[in-house]
């Protein structure tokens, strides 16, 4: 189930469904190993398992999806959302993490969320705009310095000015600035937003 939790001013969702998702990838991965040294009877039966080890992950991150846009849905008129292309970042050529990091956000499906996310908001009059996300980690948010070597630390520590935040809220908080900074928006009697992008780093998707 997603939850959510609040604190000084963010909302942390979900963060349950990753442990859970991310144990049955794990298992997913133990059956697949033996499975290649597996006894030829025991092929079919394992075979089996492993698939339904897959539906059962598709299905809780679809749950996961469903949830997550509701709240956000029901909770904001505008919503900014960062562009976030995996098949292309987890491509081998070039990459700069793991298969099992790269595996885990195939698995979260980000563009079946976005889609669904679309979807539900156009339902509801919500506005989604699309922002890119390049270096919104690494720029601090409070005086704007690049931290080049970030790395893969939780934890943004500006070198500069000392500004500390969990990295997802500093990464959050930086995609929202720069969609700020990137775009206009009017609002209507009706509080309907119009979003008009001045700049390719954002784009509107619905409204």
């Amino acid at each position: 189930m997603a939850q959510e939790r609040v604190r000084a001013g963010f909302v942390d969702i979900a963060k349950g469904d990753f442990g859970r998702i991310a144990r049955l990838c794990y298992h997913l991965d133990d059956l697949q190993s033996r499975l290649s040294k597996a006894p030829r009877p025991k092929r079919r039966r394992m075979r089996q398992a492993a698939f339904r080890l897959r539906e059962r992950i598709r299905n809780l991150v679809d749950e996961c999806h469903r949830k997550v846009a509701a709240f956000l849905t029901d909770n904001y008129r505008l919503i900014f959302l960062p562009t976030f292309e995996s098949a292309k970042m987890v491509a081998k050529a070039g990459r700069k993490f793991g298969s099992k990091t790269a595996r885990a956000m195939l698995t979260w499906a980000h563009y079946r969320f976005k889609q669904f996310l679309r979807f539900q908001a156009k339902k509801k009059n919500v506005v989604v705009v699309e922002v890119s996300e390049a270096y919104t980690s690494k720029t601090c948010t409070r005086c704007g310095h690049i931290h080049t070597k970030l790395g893969g630390a939780k934890v943004f520590r500006c070198p500069k000015c000392s500004h500390r935040l969990p990295r997802d809220w500093q990464g959050a908080l930086g995609v929202m600035l720069r969609a700020l900074r990137d775009t206009a928006f009017l609002f209507g009697n009706g509080q309907n937003a119009i979003a008009s992008p001045l700049s390719s780093n954002a784009q509107q998707c619905s409204a």
